[in-house]
């Protein structure tokens, strides 16, 4: 069985006057193995987002349903979703979401701290996670000290502390410059490497790269999926590179 299973989801989305609504997402069928680093890719109003949105139970779609580990995500309570969010999914967002009030320590542990972990077990996580991560001398520090790479793998650090099923990671590289991007793509090479799932959705063909698949999403639909295999990243960037330029030159991929 799949870890993440989306099954003909469907997102409508109807205005307060009762017009006809925006399909965000039509019949969006895939499944996530255990183990396995996507890609989600498509221009801005692809639908996306939306589904990023609905894989972390920020939004519920219309139709279909999606299912973590067995358990569709519609059963969940909704006094339980907070709590689910915190100790089964790990968020990496383009802009950080780190509190600058709080040392980068403190924003690591916070998802710990709000499940009431035992100050050991915090402390018995938060040290290896660091060092592997290269922020172990930054622990006191507060975001507004260091800097863009240094905020997101402390972001990483956070969504890693909980010990998730799943990370989703909404454009990870988009606020960092070439080389931090290169550095971010092989922590998560590596944290993949040792068994995290990850979904990322990215602009970034560089960053797609990294994936072992890639499913290509327009106007709400998954019309085009590809593989890594055993490819490196410049060989599969220039595989991504064509799939995007034979869809856009003639939409010939929507049938495959």
């Amino acid at each position: 069985m799949a870890l993440l299973e989306v099954n003909q989801v469907k997102k409508v989305y109807t205005s307060r006057l009762g017009t006809k609504g925006t399909e965000a997402l039509s019949n969006v069928d895939f499944s996530v193995e255990k183990g396995e680093f996507v890609a989600v890719m498509g221009e801005s109003g692809s639908g996306k987002t939306t589904l990023l949105n609905i894989l972390s139970t920020l939004d519920t779609p219309t139709e279909g349903e999606v299912r973590l580990d067995g358990q569709p995500l519609s059963a969940i309570k909704d006094k339980a979703v907070s709590r689910f969010r915190r100790e089964q999914l790990g968020f990496v967002f383009q802009d950080f979401n780190l509190l600058d009030n709080f040392t980068l320590k403190d924003n690591i542990l916070l998802p710990l701290v709000l499940a009431r972990t035992p100050i050991e077990e915090m402390e018995k996580r938060v040290g290896p996670l660091a060092k592997s991560l290269g922020i172990d001398g930054l622990l006191n520090k507060y975001p507004y000290e260091v800097s863009g790479g240094q905020k997101q793998r402390a972001a990483v650090a956070r969504a890693l502390i909980t010990q998730p099923k799943i990370i989703l990671a909404d454009e990870p590289t988009g606020a960092l410059d070439s080389k931090s991007s290169q550095n971010l793509l092989e922590i998560f090479s590596a944290v993949h490497r040792a068994g995290q799932t990850i979904v990322m959705v990215t602009h970034s063909t560089r960053a797609a790269s990294y994936s072992g698949r890639v499913l290509f999403i327009r106007d709400g639909r998954v019309y085009h999926e590809i593989y890594r295999g055993d490819q490196t990243p410049n060989q599969f960037m220039e595989k991504i590179t064509q799939s995007l330029l034979v869809s856009s030159g003639r939409g010939e991929q929507d049938e495959k």
